[in-house]
């Protein structure tokens, strides 16, 4: 049933799209597979041009019926495509590849689907992608998307599961490194293994073994002059230092890597505020150390993220405000640590628990029936030992049973909150009356395409006044058209036209490639190179350093 739904929905995005088809479409009909693929990884960042490339590549494969190249398809338009419709191409992705040749799939589109999820705190259904991600990629041989996989399940237990079980994945999935040394990914996936083995050391109070990891993660970092890496390592190990009580170490190696922390992921901000508050507290701090316990329970309140050590956040300020003898804040944080406690304590039993029925007891059964299998073949007229596999098969198929039946449970229940959580965000429609006539809208934008076709954003000194003069409005008014029709505010408005302009030059310029960082970022207008890096690292997530080094790889 599921299936036909996913094949439903985008048969009619298809039809919408079709009866849609410009002149640039019918060009693109006429590429190869190789065109599009090329095509698009250039047009990437380019949202609107990336899924006209994706929506052709799909049309072309569903025309020659290749279910590969329609899962291929499919997983890019999911990459350039809202959170909800994302997930609902990466699906298809999975429906289509189940059944393909290739080592990527299917579990390409369970990884990916993963990720998505995780980042979007759904992380049950993450955990089980993940999982799925992995058996998958185990039986096409596939030892770095197992790595990935591996890596994703130890995320999400290591915020909610059996640190002891993590650590033990962690170094498994380092050996699996290790043994492929010369893998495309393996830089990426070593300093994610080390930080992810460090991070447990760290949770089983082992910071001296924690630290052995860090540094490693520090050093490859200036052996590849990766600053932001090199940042991360050494706040990672402000919290291997706080473990050992060496506060004043920690709360320095803590502030040192918090200069890049807008390169960081968000689980950044909760461990960092919750170390360094530790670490003021115990250096006798109280007051610095409860405004950080404070901040972490806004980003709870407002932002929902939710870590493991909130409890003890919550009990840290309850016993602060006990002695302030401030009855009121005392009372107000327990009842926040005993809610927080139960939503952990289900959402640890879960992951748990989903961990051990889908991916620890499946690998021990099949190390087990291995070991029966042998047994076989040595005592096959031994009716104890063929008696005690049947015992084993028959306790093993009702624990089997009785997972299933309660993860399905689970999983009802699960569902049917995020359809609520959906059908709630459904609601929302945009409004787009914004008290400005027709024709002051139409004068604007026809001023913005001017302005963009001239370059004019490329001046270092522009500022939303000196524009909006310069078109006769006010700058109420150009604010409120460039959030209307780009979906962005003037400065990040101004800021992607000047990224776009520096893509499109390092594409077609090779003499544009030789500049340096701050030359590239001076031309177009960015008033350093600091600048500049942060706004291309926002917009795509790479530096600029990286994007022109791939360039001149291919």
């Amino acid at each position: 049933m599921k299936v036909r739904l996913f094949l439903l929905f985008n048969f009619v995005l298809m039809f919408v799209q079709l009866n849609a088809q410009t002149k640039d479409d019918k060009e693109l009909s006429g590429k190869s597979y190789v065109s599009l693929r090329m095509m698009y990884d250039i047009n990437r960042f380019d949202t609107i041009k990336a899924k006209q490339i994706a929506i052709a590549y799909i049309v072309k494969a569903k025309e020659k019926k290749d279910s590969t190249e329609i899962a291929i398809g499919y997983a890019n338009l999911a990459s350039v495509s809202p959170y909800s419709r994302a997930l609902k191409y990466l699906d298809t992705t999975i429906v289509y590849s189940k059944n393909s040749p290739q080592s990527d799939f299917p579990a390409m589109g369970y990884l990916a689907k993963s990720e998505y999820l995780f980042k979007n705190n759904e992380y049950e259904r993450s955990l089980i992608n993940a999982i799925s991600g992995y058996h998958n990629a185990e039986k096409k041989g596939n030892i770095s998307q197992q790595i990935t996989a591996l890596h994703q399940i130890n995320t999400i237990n290591d915020l909610w599961g059996d640190y002891r079980k993590v650590l033990e994945t962690e170094l498994f999935a380092f050996k699996l490194i290790n043994d492929k040394p010369t893998s495309k990914q393996f830089l990426e996936h070593y300093l994610y293994s080390i930080e992810g083995i460090g991070k447990c050391y760290v949770r089983l109070n082992k910071p001296d073994s924690a630290l052995v990891y860090f540094n490693k993660g520090i050093k490859e970092a200036l052996k590849d002059q990766d600053s932001v890496t090199y940042s991360a390592f050494v706040s990672r190990t402000g919290m291997a230092l706080h473990k050992k009580g060496n506060y004043k170490a920690a709360l320095d190696s803590l502030n040192k890597g918090d200069i890049y922390r807008e390169f960081y992921n968000k689980s950044y901000m909760p461990y960092f505020l919750y170390y360094s508050a530790n670490s003021l507290y115990n250096l006798g701090q109280k007051e610095k150390a409860i405004r950080r316990f404070q901040k972490i329970d806004s980003l709870y309140q407002n932002k929902h993220v939710l870590t493991p050590e909130l409890p003890l956040v919550y009990d840290k300020l309850a016993s602060y405000f006990k002695e302030k003898e401030n009855k009121d804040l005392q009372l107000d944080y327990l009842y926040k640590l005993i809610r927080v406690e139960r939503i952990i304590d289900v959402k640890r039993s879960q992951i748990i628990e989903k961990t051990d029925s889908d991916y620890h007891i499946p690998k021990m059964i099949k190390e087990k029936e291995t070991l029966i299998a042998g047994l076989n073949e040595q005592n096959k007229s031994n009716s104890v030992v063929t008696k005690w596999i049947l015992s084993f098969l028959g306790i093993s198929l009702l624990v089997l049973f009785y997972y299933v039946r309660r993860q399905i449970k689970f999983k009802k229940r699960f569902n049917h909150l995020i359809k609520d959580q959906q059908n709630k965000k459904d609601k929302i429609e945009t409004n787009e009356n914004s008290g400005i006539s027709i024709t002051i809208i139409e004068d604007v934008m026809n001023r913005l395409e001017l302005f963009e076709s001239n370059k004019e954003f490329l001046s270092p000194d522009i500022s939303l006044t000196d524009v909006a003069k310069s078109f006769d409005t006010n700058s109420s008014y150009l604010s409120k058209v460039i959030n209307l029709k780009k979906d962005k505010n003037f400065s990040k408005y101004i800021n992607d036209l000047r990224i776009n302009y520096v893509i499109e030059q390092l594409d077609e310029n090779y003499v544009f490639r030789r500049y340096r960082i701050k030359a590239i970022a001076s031309d177009c207008g960015f008033k350093n190179s600091e600048s500049f890096s942060r706004a291309f690292y926002k917009k795509y997530g790479i530096y600029p350093s990286y994007y022109i080094k791939q360039l001149e790889n291919k």
